[in-house]
């Protein structure tokens, strides 16, 4: 089954920065050899896809006219060819706009030379049509291209870089958690190292307390989750292939460097979230209230990990910080007034009129140590998917919440009900 992305009560960003060690990835220096090829391959007559649109039309005569005047490589070409990408890929012709789409990058890389930056807008619609097709090796070619040709032009440090270290990030973990082309053990390692490279570049640029930090941190946490929990590849051994190409058993290098991310999860991930604490500590623009509350990310992350009595101390000292720094009731009850799933239950749908076919229905109770307990099943379709009880049940069982609290103290919870959704 599928992973979703839901919503994340871990507070795993939607804006995800990124981080070092940029040494490890193929495309750190090279762009993906199969891609440059293809985009300095001689350009030739695609085969048309659908009926074209007037918008189609329109650009296919501007090209022409360009070619006949000016040649394969004229001025201006590059823009109509992109015009005509655009219409193609609007009306859902997705290779056929690829491939124009290239003819433009080629256009613009003779006349402005190999590094032009006029490229990245023509290379991320390129990804976006990549998508729409399911082509996951392809997006991730191009997404490295993208990443290449910035640090060509800014060097790998530079904050100009950071923009598209978010995006390439965002798309590696994205990748890992719907399983979505290559190696997902890769993914992992790259979205980490990504994080780390943005992490170093904010503080050499802007300093240790900057609160740009806060979200480079929380993607390497929420990065550092996932190794932590990673159980192998869906469907066969892990492979580690940091070239994109076909993988194989996995070198006693590679398989080194899979136990050293590993083994580092848990601590790499703590002193991130320690790290956002202390930012936010000492950067006098930071919100109210932000450190008690990253304290809390803190606390949690001990509790996922079964260090249950660090975990206790630390939510008292972020409940005790909370009202210190002036935390309303409404804000406490948000954070501590029920029980909270860490990092978030996959499945489960807050929107109770949903349609979707199966489902559970199930009532249980919180203990104070943040464990499900009498869990009872009330309603699910179809009534009769025993193995889908079975799945809610056994998910159950291994979840982690972060207890309910009153007066300061985690407190039993009994009857939380909720809904839990299955892909097909």
């Amino acid at each position: 089954m599928k992973k979703q992305v839901s919503r994340s009560v871990f507070a795993f960003s939607a804006t995800l920065l990124a981080a070092s060690q940029l040494g490890t990835f193929a495309y750190a220096d090279n762009p993906p050899k199969s891609y440059i090829d293809a985009v300095e391959a001689p350009s030739v007559t695609t085969k048309r896809q659908l009926r074209p649109s007037e918008a189609v039309e329109r650009y296919r005569q501007m090209v022409e006219e360009v070619e006949a005047v000016e040649g394969a490589y004229g001025n201006g070409l590059d823009e109509h060819l992109i015009g005509l990408g655009s219409a193609l890929q609007e009306m859902g012709a997705h290779e056929e706009a690829i491939d124009h789409f290239k003819r433009a990058m080629l256009v613009n890389r003779v006349n402005e030379g190999l590094y032009s930056l006029n490229q990245a807008p023509i290379i991320e619609r390129m990804i976006e049509s990549n998508i729409a097709m399911g082509n996951w090796e392809g997006a991730t070619d191009t997404y490295s291209y993208l990443f290449w040709l910035n640090k060509k032009n800014f060097g790998e440090n530079d904050p100009r870089m950071l923009p598209v270290i978010n995006k390439l990030s965002a798309w590696h973990l994205q990748s890992y958690m719907e399983e979505k082309g290559g190696t997902m053990f890769e993914h992992l390692v790259n979205a980490t190292n990504l994080y780390k490279l943005a992490v170093d570049i904010i503080t050499n640029n802007f300093g240790e307390d900057d609160l740009r930090l806060v979200e480079a941190l929380r993607g390497l946490k929420a990065s550092n989750y996932y190794l932590a929990t990673y159980r192998g590849e869906p469907a066969q051994t892990v492979t580690v292939n940091s070239n994109f190409g076909p993988g194989g058993d996995v070198p006693t290098a590679e398989q080194a460097r899979f136990d050293h991310y590993k083994l580092n999860s848990f601590r790499n991930g703590r002193n991130a979230i320690t790290r956002i604490v202390d930012v936010y500590q000492r950067n006098p623009d930071a919100p109210p209230a932000a450190s008690a509350r990253a304290q809390v990310e803190l606390a949690d992350w001990y509790m996922m990990f079964n260090k249950w009595s660090t975990a206790r101390r630390t939510y008292e000292h972020a409940y005790q910080a909370l009202w210190d720094n002036g935390a309303t009731n409404d804000e406490m009850t948000e954070i501590f007034g029920q029980p909270t799933a860490l990092p978030d239950l996959p499945m489960i749908d807050p929107d109770e009129e949903t349609g979707a076919e199966q489902y559970v229905l199930v009532s249980f109770d919180v203990t104070e140590f943040g464990k499900a307990r009498n869990v009872q099943i009330l309603d699910s379709g179809p009534a009769d998917s025993v193995s889908t009880r079975s799945k809610v049940r056994k998910l159950l069982r291994n979840a982690k919440f972060r207890p309910r609290f009153a007066g300061g103290e985690p407190v039993l919870t009994r009857g939380v009900v909720q809904r839990f959704v299955f892909d097909d």
